[in-house]
């Protein structure tokens, strides 16, 4: 009896699965695949949707810290302060589109079709942008460095108090109480120390009144053609930058924004409402306590109210 039963067992295992059993088998394995390869898209779909969303945000918050920064930190650094002076123009240049660089005006925005042959013409070799219509920009005055006249400036020479990296062709304020003189740099010494100009100051400026280099930047959307499509287009936040004479530069900043508008406070019987500025405004002239800039990252809005 015994012998018997072991060889039914032996047989039994020797035989192997059944053709039915198999097909479950491949059946269930099939399942399971269809299953963790399902799981695996929907994972890689859910990270693409969330690294996507996580990289809007992220391009949104550097985009408001350059507009924060860039407005804030405009203007210059004289002691007498920097809006109440008149300014005189001593670069030997006469740029009417660029009057902004003579004016006390530390910011001004506007519509971007009214500034394109300023930046096209201004730049030289390096054109080519497709502007968004009907965007605003935003132009400051980027103080790069500066320092205080070390003595009484004579004829052509500034003594500087402290060295500087200044060039040929920068442009530089000189400020006191009454006047702010926009000047010209034709070489420095070797030893940074002393500057000599295009054209002598208009005014009387003293041993410690303030002397600084400051460029002319503008925040505006342009946009290229995609490398990989020629017919469609990638907007981008670019800065334009002018230090003095020579050809301007622009870069793009964050990719992928497009949209700016800019609107500023209006209080009106304890309202609060917001105006667009549709024409080149010098903020000054707003009198206004806050700036609203919003924009778009790949369709999706955002916004940053700046108190000023």
């Amino acid at each position: 009896m015994a012998q018997r039963f072991n060889k039914i067992s032996t047989n039994h295992f020797t035989r192997g699965f059944t053709l039915v059993e198999l097909m479950v088998a491949v059946t269930i394995s099939a399942i399971v695949i269809v299953m963790a390869i399902n799981i695996y898209f929907s994972a890689k779909q859910n990270y693409q949707k969330t690294k996507q969303g996580a990289d809007q945000d992220i391009k949104a918050l550097v985009t408001k810290k350059i507009f924060y920064d860039a407005l804030i930190n405009a203007g210059l650094s004289c002691k007498y302060g920097s809006k109440k002076q008149r300014y005189i123009n001593k670069t030997t240049e006469n740029q009417i589109n660029a009057n902004f660089i003579y004016n006390g005006s530390a910011i001004r925005i506007g519509k971007i079709s009214e500034i394109t042959d300023l930046i096209q013409d201004s730049l030289g070799d390096n054109k080519g942008f497709l502007y968004q219509h009907d965007t605003n920009y935003i132009m400051v005055k980027s103080e790069k460095s500066f320092t205080s006249l070390a003595s009484t400036p004579i004829n052509l020479s500034l003594p500087l108090a402290t060295s500087q990296q200044w060039h040929s062709g920068d442009y530089l304020a000189l400020c006191n109480n009454d006047y702010v003189d926009i000047v010209k740099v034709a070489s420095i010494d070797k030893n940074k120390r002393k500057v000599n100009l295009v054209v002598a100051p208009a005014n009387e400026f003293d041993r410690g009144d303030y002397v600084g280099k400051f460029s002319i930047q503008i925040f505006y959307i342009a946009a290229t053609h995609d490398p990989k499509d020629s017919q469609k287009i990638i907007y981008s936040l670019y800065m334009y930058n002018r230090e003095g004479s020579a050809n301007a530069v622009t870069y793009p900043l964050v990719d992928g924004v497009s949209d700016l508008n800019v609107s500023y406070a209006l209080i009106d019987k304890d309202n609060l409402a917001w105006r667009d500025i549709t024409t080149a405004t010098n903020l000054d002239d707003l009198k206004t306590k806050a700036l609203k800039i919003s924009f778009k990252i790949n369709d999706k809005y955002f916004e940053k109210i700046i108190l000023l």
